[in-house]
């Protein structure tokens, strides 16, 4: 049996694009020097679902750093004043929640990221929250091209005057 070329392509193609959905989220968190109180904690990250996420208790959360389940993607421990980089295996399905287990949280301690899960996130954290989150701008070949502005009207032509 044999594979013409075109079959060949048009395979290769189907292989590349299967992978091109978001099978990653590339996390980039940055830790001043007094966050935590300048003490090391841990960030846990883990598929989620939305309804649940809004309802979880810090101290449900933070038991899964001890004994994880299947929900959980990744822990790591965050050391004040760096710039830390993840890669996260995105789940098949679902959201992902990024907590941020501080010794006494004032604030918003974890987020959400829905799908589509963006392929990278940068998150800045303070003393004892996220101060914040962002989703780095696409690449232009990555951006949905804009609608084109409608025209705008045309002013009215001007009288003339006489003896011009």
């Amino acid at each position: 049996m044999s594979i013409r070329l075109s079959q060949l392509t048009t395979l290769a193609a189907l292989v590349l694009l299967s992978g091109c959905a978001s099978s990653q989220v590339s996390l980039s968190i940055k830790s001043p020097p007094g966050t935590n109180l300048g003490r090391p904690m841990y960030m846990l990250v883990r598929q989620v679902d939305p309804k649940q996420y809004a309802n979880e208790a810090y101290s449900e959360v933070a038991t899964k750093v001890g004994a994880p389940d299947n929900t959980v993607l990744q822990t790591a421990v965050i050391y004040p004043g760096t710039i830390q980089r993840f890669v996260v295996k995105a789940p098949n399905e679902g959201a992902v929640a990024v907590s941020f287990l501080f010794t006494a949280p004032d604030g918003n301690w974890q987020l959400l990221l829905t799908p589509p899960l963006p392929p990278a996130v940068d998150v800045e954290l303070t003393v004892s929250r996220i101060l914040s989150d962002s989703i780095p701008a696409a690449l232009p070949s990555e951006m949905p091209e804009a609608p084109e502005a409608p025209e705008a009207p045309k002013a009215p032509e001007m009288p003339k005057l006489p003896g011009a």
